[in-house]
């Protein structure tokens, strides 16, 4: 996304009411104003940064970090992301939402320390409910229903480490599927990851809802800037919002691994608590009935360890750091090769890859051939 800057119009420290339109042209960052009355402040807000670049007209991307408070690294990503935009080459419109869940993010905590409400469970929201309720109607009824793609950029968190990842919900429906997976692949990651469940109170049903196109990332660790700042690039090209120029290429689907998550057999989960150690790393191949990792009582150091085991045969594609574990803890999850049905509607898409020239109309893009 680095280009020679033009001379545009930057406006910094700009304040939304919830109603207010976005701006347009040029590049504005500001704050949203979620009210919060608290014991301390009678008429104040949460202030949730925003940066919108490009022109009102066009099509029109929302990247979303900041979901949880303690993934930072994906909150770094997509400011460094706000500052290289550049409205000049762009021919639509970006809106940046670095700190989604502001007082979550301002923390660095996984859910916001004033109603303890994760964002990522709390769609479609309430206008009359907690602060993190209104953040999620905001961004579902006003911001998402504006936009023809959705980005939500994850990295992990205190308590997860992802192999670096794009993933998409499965949906019944196969055109629907179809927009999921043509714009996972056009991200561009090593991996993809459909994951089978339950969307309501995600993002992903709120685009579904808001009748956008959804995908999240998990990158975290020293690829997460620059792989994120590649796959936002080669989506905002893909969608037709960054200009293209003779260097710039269509991110092909060819090459990427795809694999589907089940979480019925798929998660590990503590039955017991203590301190975890993980037996396996990121990547390995495992069979059912392997030991996964051991769960220690520390306070009694004679007491041999619980041993965690997988219920089914896949790859790790997320482990917990080991550590302090609770009894219903999340340790890992494995995903598997797709089923026959999955990895056909895989090669038509991947056959008929939509390109940077498809109709921008929201559920009208038509495939490359």
């Amino acid at each position: 996304m680095k280009h020679k800057r033009a001379a545009t119009e930057v406006r910094q420290d700009v304040l939304l009411a919830l109603g207010d339109p976005l701006p347009s042209g040029g590049k504005t960052a500001g704050f949203i104003k979620v009210p919060y009355s608290s014991n301390t402040s009678a008429y104040g807000f949460i202030p949730v940064p925003f940066v919108v670049a490009g022109p009102a007209t066009g099509p029109k991307a929302l990247l979303m970090a900041g979901t949880y408070g303690d993934e930072a690294e994906c909150q770094i990503a997509l400011a460094q992301v706000a500052r290289e935009l550049d409205p000049a080459q762009l021919q639509g419109q970006v809106i940046i939402l670095p700190m989604t869940n502001e007082p979550a993010a301002r923390a660095g905590m996984r859910n916001s320390p004033i109603d303890n409400v994760s964002l990522g469970r709390s769609y479609p929201g309430d206008v009359f409910g907690s602060p993190t309720e209104v953040i999620a109607q905001y961004v579902e009824r006003f911001l998402m229903p504006q936009c023809d793609v959705v980005v939500d950029v994850h990295s992990g968190g205190n308590s997860l480490n992802y192999l670096p990842c794009v993933m998409t919900i499965a949906h019944a429906d196969r055109t629907e599927m179809n927009r999921r997976l043509a714009l996972a692949f056009a991200f561009g990651a090593p991996l993809v990851l459909i994951s089978h469940s339950f969307e309501e109170r995600n993002s992903s049903g709120a685009a579904k809802r808001a009748g956008t196109v959804r995908i999240g990332t998990e990158i975290s660790g020293d690829a997460t800037i620059s792989m994120t700042l590649e796959g936002v690039a080669n989506v905002l090209r893909w969608a037709g919002i960054l200009k293209t120029d003779e260097e710039d290429k269509t991110p092909e689907a060819h090459g990427c691994e795809v694999l589907e998550v089940h979480p019925e057999n798929d998660y590990v989960y503590a039955l017991s608590s203590g301190m975890f150690a993980s037996a396996v790393r990121l990547g390995a191949v495992v069979k059912t009935g392997d030991c996964a990792g051991y769960i220690h009582d520390t306070s009694r150091p004679l007491a041999e360890p619980d041993e965690v085991h997988f219920m089914s045969a896949g790859k790790v594609v997320c482990v917990r750091p080991s550590g302090h574990a609770q009894r219903g803890d999340c340790l890992m999850h494995l995903a598997t090769d797709p089923d026959r049905q999955t990895a056909e509607q895989i090669t038509s898409i991947e056959r008929a890859f939509w390109g940077a020239n498809q109709s921008h109309s929201r559920g009208k893009q038509t495939p490359r051939r």
